[in-house]
């Protein structure tokens, strides 16, 4: 493994400067650089407990695996998902060296600027004396992979053969990076892991974000004048603030931190953009997760135990006459699966819809509707864990062959997993469609037919007709305020 750092200084009076590509670079092995800074939160499905990487603002590197003899391979860089707020392309479960050599590829892992640093937009409550747009995180990707266009053959890439893949906030990024023109000649197709192209916010209320964190900074004594000469340990300790008050996510949704539509970077919503064809000459897989919100259920707390608060715990997402109907649906849903139809069984699954599977749905039909090809999946393998069944990031381990035990279990299934989804991921790397030897994945257009790497099997599977009727209900302005 190779980091190298991709972009110029990012730190001191660069703070919330655009970043650039660092033409003349150096490189270290076996030794990743320091990741963004964040507000260091142990959760044993992203992080081990022993595992605490050095934070710096100068964070702005990326890790290359080739595999042996690599010559003009395809590349496949991973964008990592963390809410936009934590995370690093440099944590243990997302080593490519299997991948890599499984898939005879190139892997690549980046970081990018999180949180306040990454995602604040400070350019118009400051009147201009703060550079940020809101998209420095997204505008520092675009620039890992300017570097990886430039420099990429030095370790056996191919650069006209790029691939994106990511998960959550990496897919969601993947989202606005199919919409930006500046990220058009970088890649060629892209693989979208539990997110879509709904997670954006507008420069409205981006400023009203900016207006709420600088309320927090002055309730700790600071200023917008300090901003740019604070120490990040104090930068955190005001987002740590503005993250620990609930009126934050009952005003902003329950991710603060997002790209901005800004007219520039990324001229409108992701899911629109590529409706109008923005993307159609790239090729893209998107899919989902069974059971994504149990991971968030178990981060929260969650613990639904009566309809009635079922019922409130669903006002943010429905007008209250359609409250009920989701219900019905989800009980239905749940039946199907042969699983109990608890109250908070029944909040996973609508949340699940909500907050994944629609907007999966909708962004390949979108790229369908633009003149694209498109292929849709959804992971179902179940952990032995109960409460997670087959929850969000379950998708990770598959992908890289860094399963875990206790997570994942041992089963000779979740082995037989990792060698598929890695050869279909690989494949598609190599030629633009997933699809190898008799394993056939036909396009989304063929009345929306998706992969479904289930519990015991995979199969292919239809998107039905009455889960299509009844989200159609939901607005794409619903979806993107969640």
């Amino acid at each position: 493994m190779h980091n190298i750092e991709y972009a110029k200084p990012v730190a001191g009076k660069q703070r919330w400067q655009a970043s650039s590509v660092q033409s003349v670079f150096s490189m270290t092995n076996n030794k990743p650089g320091p990741i963004a800074p964040q507000i260091h939160s142990v959760n044993p499905l992203i992080q081990p407990k022993n595992i605490i990487l050095q934070q710096n603002e100068d964070c702005l590197s990326l890790n290359i695996y080739s595999p042996p003899n690599a010559n003009t391979l395809p590349v496949m860089v991973w964008i990592h998902g963390g809410g936009f707020q934590i995370g690093a392309g440099t944590l243990p479960e997302y080593n490519g060296v299997n991948l890599a050599q499984a898939g005879n590829v190139v892997v690549i892992s980046i970081n990018y600027r999180l949180g306040c640093l990454g995602f604040l937009r400070l350019c118009d409550i400051s009147e201009g004396a703060i550079p940020a747009t809101g998209n420095e995180g997204l505008h520092d990707q675009i620039t890992a992979l300017k570097w990886i266009k430039q420099h990429v053959h030095l370790f056996g890439g191919n650069k006209n053969n790029i691939t994106l893949f990511g998960e959550s906030a990496g897919a969601m990024s993947i989202g606005c990076l199919l919409a930006s023109p500046q990220a058009k000649p970088l890649f060629h197709k892209a693989i979208l892991q539990s997110g879509a192209g709904h997670t954006y916010c507008s420069i409205e209320k981006a400023n009203l974000i900016a207006a709420d964190f600088l309320q927090c900074a002055q309730q700790l004594d600071y200023s917008l004048a300090d901003f740019s000469t604070l120490g990040v340990e104090e930068l955190m300790k005001i987002q740590a603030y503005f993250l620990a008050k609930p009126e934050t996510y009952h005003k902003f949704g329950i991710l603060p931190f997002t790209p901005v539509i800004d007219g520039e970077l990324l001229p409108t919503a992701p899911h629109h953009g590529v409706a109008n064809g923005c993307a159609k000459d790239k090729v893209i897989i998107v899919g989902t997760n069974t059971d994504e919100w149990a991971f968030f259920a178990t981060m929260l707390g969650q613990k639904i135990k009566s309809e009635e608060l079922m019922k409130v715990s669903l006002t943010p997402l429905f007008d209250p006459h359609k409250t009920q109907d989701f219900i019905s649906w989800a009980n239905i849903k749940v039946s199907q699966r042969g699983l109990a139809g608890s109250y908070q069984q029944i909040i996973n699954e609508i949340y699940t819809g909500f907050w994944f599977t629609e907007p999966c749905h909708r962004l390949l039909q979108a790229q369908l509707n633009g003149g694209g090809q498109a292929y849709g999946y959804k992971l179902g393998r179940r952990s032995p864990i109960e409460k997670f069944g087959c929850t969000h990031v379950a998708d990770v381990g598959f992908v890289f062959n860094t399963t875990n035990k206790t997570f994942h279990g041992d089963a000779p299934r979740v082995k037989n997993l990792v060698k598929e989804i890695q050869a279909y991921w690989s494949h598609f790397a190599h030629h633009g469609k997933p699809s190898y030897t008799e394993n056939e994945w036909p396009s989304y257009d063929n009345n929306f037919t998706y992969k479904f790497f289930d519990h015991t099997k995979t199969h292919l599977a239809k998107h039905d007709v009455a889960t299509i009727e009844i989200w159609s209900t939901v607005s794409n302005q619903k979806l993107a305020d969640f």
